[in-house]
């Protein structure tokens, strides 16, 4: 893992020399200077993470050192030293883009927590980056993935004449890395939805059956599938509930689109909706592998995990949905529990709250 590289800017060599001490038993790769314009000139060569640079130096100030990485080093955390007789500059100088400010005389924990939680705050905004981009080239290969699935499957159907088991089988690996692309996309279309919106947009009651399951029902790769299995309806109740129809269809879609993935072919996928005292359960059940009761305590809903089941060994997958799932459901005050026979069949059950 890469370390966080940090540079201290001080005229006082007490200072620096604390500041070593202190976090010398620490993971960060760390680099001094006695001045401002010895630190910019290690700033510009090293590119570091962190900056935290005195205020009042001779030559350039704190202040100059601030403005100076904010226009030619904006990704930089900065964060300020002050004596108490410049806490109103540092006020100043967190409205130019500073992080945070440390005042001297300062303690251990004092240095310890402003780092801390400046890295925590560069890998969050770092995270969220990366799922914005993920979200666009989503948005951006979700198009022309269709195209080629539709083709793929107009091809497989038969409807250009007939093909030979060659090209049967050549066309069944098509559509099953296209099937495979398009769960990656809506993956990381869902997770870059759900992490940088932190999923506080629901605030409305809805028709669970009309609003959420019916619709993901009704969706033509669900409908007619490659394995051609039944999806059967077991609708008990149909509750409202509260909460946002987009991110529980995300919910129905990833366990739908499982159920196909890792079912048995020519087989029934029971979904249905049933009431218990204090909520409502939507659930899915599909015969196929199933899966061991290890994987369910230990691994089932880690992030980017991938279980190793004997019968799917040729099935892809971004290991992504059912973490999305249990996150969703967790922000409506819900929860997602898996019973399954290994080998025979498995039950993935949602459960939402009632509406008080």
């Amino acid at each position: 893992m890469k370390k966080v590289k940090i540079l201290f800017i001080d005229d006082e060599e007490i200072v620096l020399k604390s500041s070593l001490r202190i976090l010398k038993n620490s993971d960060y790769e760390i680099r001094t200077a006695h001045s401002g314009e010895e630190g910019l000139v290690l700033a510009h060569d090293n590119k570091f993470d962190v900056v935290i640079t005195d205020l009042k130096m001779p030559g350039i100030g704190g202040m100059e050192v601030l403005r100076t990485l904010r226009e030619t080093q904006p990704d930089v955390t900065v964060i300020i030293f002050t004596g108490y007789a410049t806490v109103e500059t540092a006020r100043e100088a967190l409205k130019m883009g500073a992080f945070d400010y440390i005042p001297k005389p300062f303690t251990p924990d004092e240095l310890r927590d402003v780092l801390t939680n400046a890295v925590k705050a560069r890998e969050e905004s770092s995270g969220a980056v990366m799922l914005d981009l993920m979200a666009i080239v989503s948005h951006e290969l979700k198009s022309p993935i269709s195209v080629v699935h539709t083709t793929a499957d107009t091809l497989y159907r038969g409807y250009f004449g007939k093909l030979d088991d060659t090209q049967q089988k050549t066309v069944e690996t098509i559509l099953r890395n296209c099937q495979y692309l398009e769960d990656i996309i809506r993956n990381y279309i869902d997770l870059s939805k759900m992490e940088l919106d932190d999923m506080e947009s629901f605030k409305e009651d809805i028709r669970l059956y009309e609003d959420v399951v019916e619709p993901v029902l009704e969706i033509p790769e669900h409908k007619t599938n490659m394995k051609n299995m039944t999806i059967v309806p077991d609708i008990q109740v149909k509750p409202m509930v509260y909460g946002d129809p987009n991110l529980l269809k995300i919910i129905v879609t990833n366990l739908i689109s499982n159920a196909i993935k890792y079912g048995k072919a020519d087989t029934e996928i029971k979904t249905g909706i049933y009431e218990m005292s204090d909520s409502y359960v939507v659930y899915v059940h599909n015969e196929g592998v199933g899966i061991s009761a290890a994987d369910i305590e230990r691994r089932l809903f880690g992030k980017f995990t991938r279980l190793k089941q004997k019968g799917t060994e040729g099935v892809k997958g971004s290991g992504l949905g059912l973490y999305i799932c249990k996150k969703i459901i967790e922000k409506h005050s819900g929860k997602i529990w898996v019973d399954s026979e290994e080998g025979s069949w498995v039950k993935f059950s949602v459960s939402l709250p009632k509406k008080r």
